[in-house]
């Protein structure tokens, strides 16, 4: 007797393999060089690997045990995941954790198996995993927001993997990252045809594809305008990217450590100041360097006197990419660990009608407006979820432009890791003592 509809997709999914027409099953090709073991056999469910686990009150590296995937799923063997400082409190802390997980949520590999239902990417494709899903059909993908897709909040929660002694481990945000296999809902993949570098291409799923995006999809800067961007993080630097990217006239960077201050002139900022240094200068002095050329306004000049109504002196596009502190950088400290005063610093600085795009994170606290400059000065505030991310079509770009050596991704990464040393590469990253940290696998 032939098998039911249901039993064959759910032995395709247990093996790894992609249900046949004919109600068999078809297996992961022959194995080739660079292939983990499990493609010799064609299986999935069982195979063992290596992940950082956060489990009880502490994390460490564990061997785990895979479990069945669904229909919709896909397996995929990590090459690169880039450490987000969201993750930095998660990890170090003593707190007990409510279920063993693995952290992050992003990551970059290649396909080995696939669920029966899936359609986006087959076995072999090298691909990207964005924090941030594209479904392109929910109410959200439909409005231009795929950002937003409402896959991000029903991603499922089962577990993707077991420990020797039987605990159930789950995927930070459904995704991890930080782990040999990762285990994705298709609407996370990214198909990506290049030869990137891994560790570059990572980046393009969380921090500095989050920059970039912000650049052209909610602020859309223009030819020759003035930009500030609030912190030279991996965030940050995306951002100043995209400015470089969008041929704006000036960059104008604010970030109190040093070593990420020079990084930022050499990734296309124009300008870079030390808010410790300027302190309660800094938004005087960036409205005067965005005031323009005259005042004149027959002349298309800014009428540098008249800051009551029409608010012309100040940035035209503010990108703060700041957040609030996890835990005390060991290199230069900012002025305010809250991260509330680059919120109000970004509002003050940009000029009436311009546009303010926050990516920060993991502010603590509330920041205060003006209610008449809030409500009549004509300001746009663009709120980040990784700033406005259209993947599918925005990744694929980005990969050109690298490809080009418009974006430079290299320099983004200034260490890498392998998983043994993972803790250590989320305590620099909370550290800030480098700039984009990668876990590599081989």
């Amino acid at each position: 007797m032939g098998l039911s509809r249901r039993k064959m997709l759910k032995k395709a999914a247990a093996a790894g393999g992609v249900a046949a027409a004919g109600g068999g099953v078809i297996m992961a090709p022959q194995i080739v060089s660079g292939q983990a073991p499990a493609q010799l056999t064609g299986t999935q469910t069982g195979r063992r690997f290596k992940a950082f686990v956060r489990r009880g009150t502490g994390a460490s590296v564990e061997e785990l045990k895979l479990l069945a995937f669904q229909p919709r799923e896909v397996v995929i063997r990590t090459q690169a995941s880039a450490v987000c400082y969201t993750i930095v409190g998660q990890v170090l802390s003593t707190n007990a954790a409510r279920q063993a997980s693995i952290p992050n949520h992003s990551g970059m590999g290649v396909v080995e198996a696939i669920g029966p239902m899936v359609k986006r990417v087959q076995i072999g494709d090298r691909v990207v995993i964005p924090g941030t899903p594209q479904c392109g059909q929910c109410y959200q993908c439909l409005q231009g927001r795929s950002d937003w897709c409402q896959f991000l909040s029903t991603a499922p929660a089962h577990p993707m993997a077991e420990m020797a002694d039987g605990t159930q481990v789950f995927e930070g945000a459904s995704l991890g990252g930080l782990s040999e296999i990762m285990v994705v809902p298709e609407e996370y993949c990214c198909p990506v045809f290049t030869d990137v570098p891994s560790a570059e291409l990572t980046l393009l799923g969380d921090t500095v594809g989050t920059g970039l995006a912000a650049g052209h999809n909610l602020a859309q800067i223009e030819p020759g305008a003035d930009v500030v961007v609030l912190g030279a993080g991996p965030v940050g630097m995306g951002a100043i990217q995209s400015a470089k990217v969008q041929n704006a006239g000036q960059v104008i960077v604010v970030e109190p450590i040093k070593y990420r201050r020079e990084i930022a002139m050499k990734v296309g900022g124009t300008l870079t100041l030390d808010p410790n240094a300027e302190g309660a200068g800094l938004v005087p002095k960036i409205r005067d360097l965005c005031k323009g050329p005259t005042d004149r306004r027959f002349a298309g000049g800014r009428a540098w006197a008249d800051q009551f109504l029409a608010v012309p002196n100040g940035a035209d596009f503010t990108i703060e990419a700041v957040g609030g502190d996890s835990f005390p950088p060991k290199v230069e400290v900012g002025p305010d660990p809250t991260g509330i005063l680059p919120l109000q610093q970004a509002f003050d600085m940009t000029r009436g009608g311009g546009h303010i795009v926050t990516l920060g994170f993991g502010q603590r606290g509330n920041v205060t407006f003006s209610a008449v400059n809030f409500a009549n000065r004509g300001r746009t505030f663009h709120s980040g979820q990784q700033g406005g991310l259209n993947m599918l079509r925005d990744i694929p770009r980005y990969v050109k432009l690298i490809e080009k050596g418009v974006i430079d991704t290299k320099t983004m990464i200034t260490k890498t890791y392998p998983i043994e040393q993972t803790r250590q590469a989320v305590q620099d990253v909370a550290d800030r003592t480098v700039l984009g940290a990668v876990i590599t696998f081989t």
